[in-house]
């Protein structure tokens, strides 16, 4: 029987049903769907190969093969990631941040310290200031496009707080954080993944489609001088 026949968890045929995740190609059946646990990198049910994480993550075959683990690898694409938003955007910070890869509980450790109420969805990055110390803490594990999003997400909160003391418009804030990801992708040449940014439903999608809609008008410049403008009061 071909592969497109069976159910990318179980092997089990398909016979007139099926599911397929949104920017995928797999299909699951609607047991896997219910039943099994689900990859914290892609979403999809995993098969029976897969691994768990210590704080209780779950990664299926694809996404391990491709997760970011080992902080030295981690600290090599933090670094390429900043350098490439650099270059692109032009968003450069006058004083660096520090980077580090955390898990789970430390993540929500760091959020609560930071007074950021804690939701159900997974955080899987956070940028916090505290006097001089600026950081940028990253969930390990994730794969790497995942990973390098991350950083590009939170390096743009880094640099709004160096160049836009003033703004408080949260929808802003979070969409131009999104906005500056979504470039990174079409940067790396990842134009599917960038696509999927535009017509998948997340929490950031109103937010990065506002500032679409800014950059749709004015251009990419324009949508860093809207920023400024308004991060400075003017």
């Amino acid at each position: 029987m071909p592969a497109a026949e069976t159910c990318a968890a179980c092997g089990g045929a398909l016979h007139h049903s099926f599911f397929v995740l949104h920017g995928g190609t797999e299909r699951f059946c609607a047991a896997c769907m219910q039943s099994r646990p689900r990859c914290s990198g892609c979403g999809a049910p995993v098969g029976q190969q897969h691994w768990r994480l210590h704080d209780s993550r779950v990664l299926c075959a694809r996404c391990h093969l491709v997760a970011v683990y080992d902080p030295a690898e981690a600290a090599t694409i933090f670094a390429a990631t900043v350098a490439s938003v650099e270059q692109q955007l032009g968003l450069k910070l006058r004083v660096g941040v520090a980077f580090r890869l955390v898990d789970v509980p430390t993540m929500t450790q760091l959020r609560a310290e930071g007074g950021v109420a804690s939701d159900a969805l997974q955080v899987m990055g956070l940028y916090q200031r505290q006097g001089a110390l600026r950081m940028i803490s990253v969930l390990y594990g994730l794969p790497r496009l995942a990973f390098r999003t991350t950083v590009a997400h939170e390096y743009a909160h880094a640099w709004q707080t160096e160049n836009c003391p003033l703004l408080e418009d949260d929808l802003l804030r979070e969409g131009f954080a999104e906005w500056v990801a979504y470039h990174h992708l079409r940067f790396l040449g990842c134009s599917r993944a960038a696509e999927d940014m535009r017509t998948s439903s997340h929490p950031y999608q109103p937010m990065f489609e506002s500032v679409l809609a800014i950059e749709g008008q004015r251009g990419i410049a324009g949508v860093i001088a809207h920023l400024l403008a308004v991060g400075r009061g003017l």
